[in-house]
């Protein structure tokens, strides 16, 4: 089990949603797929998962023992929306020729161009983060306001371990999401979101 520990909540308005979001994102094989199901399941847009590339590298290209390590950073957007920010850094080697170049050369997130790999997640960590701003408002020009942290290995059943995740959702993912609060538990004393 992987609790959620955060440094700097101050109420537990806000931290009944985040663990909902962290429950529905255990329950996917990539954040692609759980962030899709939860935009769709909240009325909240049908536009496909982007990623915005914002910087991609290969490292140790030929000079390895198996091949060449890379690094992908990305927002993940929906519409207008910024739904989290990662940072993948994954053995490019173990990848076929087609998903390398899918990753190089277009804007489909890792866990859409690996699907086929059949991938799962295995969460080494997770931390709730208290925003500063409402989440009430339907505005959709909005500042990124970190809210939960993830770090994560993604495996492969033929490949194993292929990639390691830094990934950070953002507060619109918790618009409208005022009714839910009735339905998580609460907060224990130390801040400490046990039992995940």
């Amino acid at each position: 089990m992987v609790a959620i520990v955060s440094n700097t909540i101050e109420s537990d308005t806000l931290i009944t949603p985040v663990r909902m979001l962290y429950l529905h994102l255990m329950s996917f094989p990539t954040a692609t797929s759980a962030l899709a199901a939860w935009m769709s399941d909240r009325g909240m847009g049908s536009d496909p998962i982007q990623a915005k590339v914002t910087e991609q590298a290969y490292h140790n290209a030929g000079t390895t023992r198996k091949g060449a390590i890379a690094t992908r950073r990305v927002r993940l957007v929906c519409g207008p929306r910024v739904l989290s920010e990662a940072t993948i850094v994954y053995r490019a080697y173990l990848l076929p020729d087609e998903l390398r170049n899918q990753l190089h050369s277009t804007d489909l997130p890792f866990g859409a161009v690996v699907e086929s790999l059949g991938p799962s997640r295995r969460t080494t960590l997770a931390r709730a983060m208290l925003a500063q701003n409402t989440l009430t408002s339907d505005d959709t020009v909005r500042a990124f306001t970190p809210i939960l942290e993830l770090h994560a290995t993604v495996l492969t059943a033929h490949h194993g371990p292929i990639a390691r995740v830094h990934e950070v959702y953002g507060a619109d993912l918790l618009l409208n999401m005022t009714a839910a609060h009735q339905h998580a538990h609460a907060l224990s004393r130390d801040g400490t979101l046990a039992e995940i």
